[in-house]
């Protein structure tokens, strides 16, 4: 099939995202296995372990669905990132320091704001219900339900 326009060179790229979110998955994973144990009366009923690794979980699931999707797919030649790519990148590896500073639900409410308008999604009437209502989700279901503590960052500590 050299002559298809559709075939071409490695793999599809949905293919190698999905394997490199595996890999982060695994190595998510591994590193939560030194998290230490927590004295039962302290765990709020959860270990340390269990919201990481859900989430890890669910991004391998992803992950999973993306081999499944590229190896089904007609390969086709990638293209370079943009750099919107990276922009996005930084700012994921910077949430960690971002909760720190401002606290958990500060910095979803600024991703949740702030991701949308990067990506140049201009209609505020889906923005500001997303960005109101994911903070209240993780409260609700995390702070409310569950009984989980989030940092509240030092920003939060200077006024506390």
């Amino acid at each position: 099939m050299a002559g298809d326009s559709g075939s071409a060179r490695g793999l599809h790229p949905d293919t190698i995202a999905g394997v490199a979110l595996l890999l982060l998955s695994a190595a998510g994973f591994w590193l939560t296995t030194g998290f230490p144990e927590v004295p039962p009366m302290l765990s709020q009923n959860v270990p340390p372990t269990f919201f990481p690794r859900l989430v890890l979980g669910l991004i391998a699931a992803g992950g999973i669905g993306l081999v499944a999707g590229g190896l089904r797919a007609p390969r086709k030649t990638m293209s370079r990132l943009r750099p919107l790519v990276y922009v996005t990148a930084g700012l994921v590896v910077l949430v960690p320091l971002s909760i720190m500073l401002l606290g958990t639900l500060a910095t979803v409410f600024l991703l949740s704001l702030g991701l949308p308008l990067l990506w140049n999604e201009r209609r505020l009437k889906f923005i500001v219900p997303l960005a109101i209502g994911m903070p209240a989700a993780v409260y609700l279901v995390f702070t409310v339900a569950l009984e989980v503590r989030f940092p509240t960052g030092l920003v939060a500590a200077l006024f506390g």
